[in-house]
């Protein structure tokens, strides 16, 4: 009789080879993932900025204006409309009323120079001079250091050309006044001995016909 016949199934053997069958099926199966439930996203909630707390407002005291005394030497003049005797508004760029001088029935006054240099060699006194008796008078000439040469002139339109020209003298009516300004007559300084700035003062002598002579200080200006 064959060997294998000699294997009998018993009910004990197969009870064996049934739980073999089961462990073999059981550690070369693949385990299966076991889902795991994602967490539910948490919404977010948008944080509200507090309220401000009312808060009563604090009173402000008015500022107090201060006023504080401009002293009065060396403080800038306020601009003032100048005229000339007899209502005749002055040239455009006269100086105010800076000084005055007299001499009996002469008043003279505004006396000023137009800047310039020694190399310019030129320049130019201006006044008012004002004649207050019943007489009148004449400018004849006028003498100074400040130029070479000093002279009489007066400033004229011929044939659409400023031309300025020497007189003779000058003619001051009684009661009534001369003006010697730009573009008009004036005393005229040729061959400056020194250059005149802006607040020198030069010294000038005229010289009339009955006044005799009149020192006068001319204030020197930039019109």
């Amino acid at each position: 009789m064959p060997r294998f016949a000699l294997l009998r199934m018993t009910p004990l053997t197969g009870i064996l080879v049934t739980f073999g069958l089961f462990l073999s099926a059981a550690c070369g199966s693949t385990a299966t993932p076991t889902p795991v439930a994602a967490p539910s996203p948490t919404p977010m909630v948008a944080s509200t900025p507090a309220a401000p707390t009312p808060s009563s407002p604090t009173p402000t005291t008015p500022a107090t204006a201060t006023s504080v005394p401009t002293p009065s030497m060396g403080a800038p003049a306020t601009p003032t409309t100048e005229h000339a005797p007899h209502g005749t508004p002055m040239a455009m760029g006269t100086p105010p009323l800076q000084n005055e001088f007299r001499s009996d029935s002469l008043v003279i006054r505004n006396v000023w120079a137009r800047a310039a240099s020694q190399a310019d060699g030129v320049s130019a006194v201006y006044m008012v001079i004002e004649n207050t008796g019943d007489q009148p008078d004449r400018l004849l000439h006028a003498h100074g250091d400040v130029a070479e040469t000093i002279e009489l002139h007066e400033t004229r339109m011929e044939g659409g050309v400023m031309k300025m020209q020497p007189v003779d003298g000058i003619d001051i009516p009684a009661h009534g006044s001369v003006e010697l300004k730009p573009g008009g007559l004036h005393v005229m300084l040729v061959g400056l001995t020194r250059d005149l700035q802006p607040g020198d003062e030069i010294e000038l002598e005229l010289h009339f016909e009955h006044a005799g002579h009149i020192a006068v200080r001319a204030v020197v200006k930039k019109p």
